[in-house]
């Protein structure tokens, strides 16, 4: 079994590289591992970083493979650790190239730009390496802090649609979100459940420029829940209690300049006019305070807080609740 150059023997794990596209000196390479059970089973592939600095996805990724049992094991998992090696490079979302945030311009065009074609090819290599499910693993990057949550593509019930909202209960979060904002026509995640028929999740957790130990274990949880879900390894998938349901998310943003005094956590729940932070000038004077526009959310994301931002910068991203 091949995956770039990458190939494992069946009880075998391999690294490698596969080539995503080419700038000016040659490919554009990424790093891939494979995992390779003893036994013949389902297929999972995961990728990491398609958006630059969220780096706790491919660091519990690799941790997650490398103590998989293969002798027992069932199946293969496929993971591509650096989705957008321009962006990582970096540590920004975007594709500085063409300035494109490449989770928002899928399918791709293999003739477009750099960012179009590299979109092009990662839709390709999810059918390709796909099998049974997709995870595309995020955690929020340098600026954003998440809370730990699940999104699938709601936006319709077909087989692979419904098996992703079924997959997004096996995970072990509480924050389920089905999505079906107009956003969500360019992602990844999106293109692989309608184009490849695939069972597809968004998995997040964490950012904010650092890698904690919760939100390794959340993604521990969440790739065990998976490969248990699959029939890979062992076991029962994790069930979370106290479900929040997320339909629409909410981006809120400033309209005054100064610091971001954060006063929610990621995960939340808030109501209608709720205080949700401040915005401080240079002096200490409370220029803005930012209260939630929804009805029932609970809070996706919060910008870092006392970070200097622009009028018009997101501060927090509430999810409606279902």
């Amino acid at each position: 079994m091949k995956f770039g150059t990458a190939e494992a023997a069946p009880g075998e794990l391999a690294t490698g590289t596969i080539a995503l596209t080419s700038d000016p000196i040659g490919p554009l390479l990424s790093p891939v591992m494979l995992a390779r059970g003893a036994v013949p089973g389902p297929r999972l592939y995961i990728q990491c970083l398609i958006h630059g600095g969220e780096n706790v996805g491919p660091i519990a990724a690799a941790r997650f493979l490398r103590a998989l049992d293969l002798k027992t094991f069932k199946g293969s998992i496929a993971a591509l650790m650096v989705a957008n090696p321009l962006g990582q490079r970096m540590h920004s979302r975007l594709i500085p190239q063409d300035g494109t945030n490449l989770n928002r311009i899928f399918p791709g065009n293999p003739r477009g730009s750099v960012g179009e074609q590299l979109a092009d090819r990662l839709l390709a290599l999810a059918g390709e390496q796909g099998g049974d499910a997709v995870l595309d693993l995020h955690s929020g990057g340098e600026l954003t802090i998440t809370a730990f949550y699940v999104i699938h593509d709601a936006k319709g019930s077909s087989p692979a649609q419904l098996a992703s909202k079924a997959l997004s209960a096996q995970v072990g979060s509480r924050y389920q979100w089905g999505a079906t904002e107009d956003w969500m026509e360019g992602t990844f995640l999106t293109n692989v459940t309608r184009r490849h028929d695939k069972a597809a999740l968004i998995v997040e957790s964490g950012g904010g420029a650092r890698v904690r130990a919760l939100d390794l274990d959340n993604f521990r949880t969440a790739l065990t829940g998976t490969a248990q879900a699959l029939g890979m390894i062992p076991g029962t998938p994790p069930v979370a209690e106290d479900i929040r349901y997320g339909g629409n998310a909410v981006h809120v943003k400033c309209s005054q300049g100064g610091y971001w005094d954060c006063l929610v956590e990621p995960g939340q729940d808030m109501v209608a006019g709720e205080v949700m932070g401040r915005m401080i000038d240079m002096t200490g004077q409370v220029v803005e305070t930012i209260t939630c526009p929804a009805a029932q959310a609970w809070v996706g994301s919060i910008r870092r807080p006392w970070m200097p931002l622009y009028a018009g910068d997101q501060v927090v991203e509430v999810v409606e609740r279902k």
